[in-house]
């Protein structure tokens, strides 16, 4: 074959499999490269927001927070205005890559705490505040979305199931993140024992199969292999009765201490795709 012909079989190749899977557009994908967290420039960077300042340091490559015994809450906006709305056969991907520092927790708390939401009443949080609400009126308190409870441990005997995945269904708490019984949620996937300094990805996909069915999935990767995965269907049955959320803007990340994630947290990538259908 010359090198004619195989530039149009490979062109071919490349068209045949964006006619069947669709095409993926990027949202976001920060990774703090310039070592700053206040200016917005999508999809290379976006502003993030923080509930304990005084606990975040960033660098080139990486957005670091200290962990104490009190929570910290990260967040950062998508797109520009509007909040993205997924078609039927589309899927939402969002991503965190991060690095557990210093110390890791050998519990079984899953708290690390990460979805994707949109606020249809309250303006844009674009300020830092210490509030599992979003501020001293609480606007997120009606805010949809789905989450993932991440089990971010180490240890020989680590055991339980790293996810809990589901859905906000208590659209009347002040709390986005911070209580886990404003979420119907099922657990699953394969035990993992994290390590320090090295890297991982968790992901949450929202794929929307019809306009009463989403498929969500978590999964944790080290960068080279898939380490866990679960998925669950809001379908009306086990993830509650409430409409399937199908608009989201916002990605929120809440991890409630030291002693049950890590002493330090490095974030190294926030990423978040939008895979249309080819019949979209």
């Amino acid at each position: 074959m010359n090198q004619q012909v195989a530039t149009q079989v490979g062109a071919l190749c490349i068209l045949l499999v964006t006619s069947l899977t669709g095409l993926g557009e990027v949202l976001l994908d920060d990774k703090f490269a310039d070592g700053s967290r206040g200016e917005a420039n999508r999809p290379a960077e976006a502003e993030v927001w923080v509930g304990r300042e005084e606990d975040v340091r960033v660098a080139p490559g990486a957005l670091s927070t200290q962990l104490g015994e009190t929570s910290q809450k990260i967040w950062t906006y998508f797109t520009d205005s509007a909040p993205v709305t997924i078609g039927v056969g589309d899927k939402l991907i969002a991503s965190v890559s991060f690095v557990p520092r210093k110390a890791l927790s050998e519990g079984s708390s899953r708290s690390f705490r990460f979805g994707v939401f949109y606020d249809p009443t309250g303006p844009r949080v674009e300020d830092d505040v210490n509030s599992d609400g979003g501020g001293p009126e609480a606007p997120w308190t009606d805010a949809q979305g789905y989450a993932v409870q991440v089990l971010v441990a180490g240890g020989e005997f680590v055991r339980t199931s790293p996810f809990d995945l589901g859905k906000r269904v208590n659209l009347k708490s002040a709390s986005l993140l911070g209580t886990s019984g404003d979420y119907f949620k099922q657990s699953g996937g394969r035990p993992v024992a994290l390590e320090l300094d090295k890297q991982y990805r968790v992901t949450l996909t929202v794929e929307k199969e019809s306009d009463k069915e989403v498929e969500l999935t978590a999964a944790l990767d080290d960068g080279g292999k898939e380490l866990a995965s679960w998925s669950v269907t809001d379908d009306g049955g086990l993830l509650g009765d409430l409409p399937i959320y199908d608009k989201f803007d916002l990605l929120f990340i809440r991890i409630a201490d030291n002693l049950t994630t890590a002493d330090q947290i490095d974030f190294t990538n926030f990423k978040v795709e939008l895979v249309q259908s080819a019949a979209n």
